[in-house]
């Protein structure tokens, strides 16, 4: 299927900024190293983060291929909070906190599980509710007493769905503006055709404090090393050098959400320049890969042939959850055995990679942190994704304290 004039457009102008770039050896770069204190990745700014961001602002928290028809959910935690997301009859996503509104049990058997119901009956008095929410019959209410079961429907969540991808805010009652909240993203978001993704599997790992492990997303600086003998191995192995694009859009003049644009040709600048002679409108998504984050906790590096969508979730100051999910346009239900066991293979080596890797230096960052050594981590002007990163966390914090001062928290 041929690109839309935005997805192509954005290829063009990708190529040709990456090509100035390797003919120059340079990359995007900001003004000056970014300096953020230690301090930053303390309990007490672990827990004002989450009053600030994942509270208050709306998180990425399904797919769309993972509720496709009515009756299909998702029950999951996010920090204290269950959450249960539901396709009703009228094929809208609705969520919900999952909690029966007779004494808050889980309407769901645990809080971590998918699956398709006509309705769900509380495990613990077997209250059952409609996927829309409404309170449908009380168990032996005849003996119970009379209640008014209009009021008592589970507590909603403001949700909205685009291009694929499910936003949920987990405190009720606060509303949000999906559209202006991601801005151009959304059309970034379109090009990927996420809605005719399929869920081929999904791993879950553990790292240090979301921060840390948000940091090593956005920046490819660290690839050459960290991953020589494993992701690199794609690429040019001769070179330590590499060409980084970083985009932001969104409300915030740093985004919040992001594009950090390589390359598909390899680490090595002088392989890149190979492109001068292919003429831009023969440019495809074949020539150029970005990763996409979704402030404050995904990444995406997938388009429309699919990928991976790393959904990031704390748990506490020094601890996150990673889920990996692995999409890809091939309905897995028809794939042959071969390609079921090499997507198996794949899912196995990413999550191997990352967490041996990444996700174990994180935890060695972490404890450099503590141990007192540095007083503040730097960020070098050619790592423009993480600064973005930072400078929203700092602006959303900001603007909680400025409301929790005048009293609207």
């Amino acid at each position: 299927m041929a690109q839309t004039e935005y997805v192509q457009t954005q290829i063009q102008q990708m190529v040709q900024r990456a090509l100035a770039h390797a003919s120059a050896g340079t990359t995007d770069s900001t003004d000056e190293i970014y300096r953020l204190p230690v301090e930053s990745y303390s309990p007490k700014s672990w827990e004002e983060e989450m009053n600030a961001i994942f509270r208050r602002l709306p998180l990425m928290l399904a797919l769309s291929c993972e509720l496709p028809e009515p009756g299909c959910y998702k029950a999951m935690k996010v920090l204290d909070v269950p959450v249960l997301i539901v396709r009703g009859e009228d094929m809208r996503l609705r969520a919900f906190i999952n909690a029966c509104t007779h004494r808050g049990r889980a309407v769901t058997q645990t809080h971590d599980e998918k699956g398709k119901l006509k309705a769900f009956s509380c495990p613990y008095h077997a209250w059952r509710f409609a996927t829309d929410g409404r309170l449908l019959t009380i168990a032996d209410q005849r003996k119970f007493g009379e209640l008014d079961k209009s009021l008592l429907g589970l507590r909603e969540l403001h949700c909205e769905e685009r291009v694929g991808f499910v936003w949920v805010c987990i405190t009720r009652g606060i509303r949000f503006d999906i559209d202006d909240y991601l801005g151009d993203m959304q059309k970034e978001l379109a090009g990927l055709e996420a809605d005719k993704w399929f869920l081929h599997g999904t791993s879950r790992l553990e790292s240090a404090n979301w921060k840390i492990t948000h940091d090593g997303y956005l920046e490819s600086y660290h690839i050459p090393f960290l991953h020589r003998n494993t992701l690199y191995e794609f690429w040019n192995r001769e070179s330590s050098t590499s060409v980084s694009l970083y985009d932001h859009f969104g409300p915030l003049p740093c985004g919040p959400h992001q594009r950090m644009g390589g390359n598909a040709w390899g680490n090595d600048p002088a392989l890149m320049l190979k492109m001068k002679d292919v003429p831009p409108s023969e440019y495809t998504d074949k020539h150029f890969h970005a990763v996409r984050t979704l402030f404050p906790h995904i990444s995406i590096s997938a388009d429309k042939h699919g990928g991976l969508v790393s959904q990031m979730f704390p748990v506490a100051p020094d601890r996150c959850i990673t889920i990996q999910n692995h999409v890809n346009p091939r309905n897995p239900a028809t794939e042959s055995p071969e390609d079921t066991e090499a997507m198996k293979k794949r899912i196995a080596l990413y999550a191997k990679i990352v967490y041996d890797e990444d996700y174990v230096s994180s935890f060695s960052i972490q404890e450099g942190l503590k141990s007192g050594a540095n007083t503040e981590l730097l960020f070098g002007r050619n790592e423009g994704g993480a600064i973005n990163f930072h400078k929203s966390v700092a602006h959303y914090v900001q603007a909680y304290r400025d409301d929790k001062a005048a009293g609207r928290v």
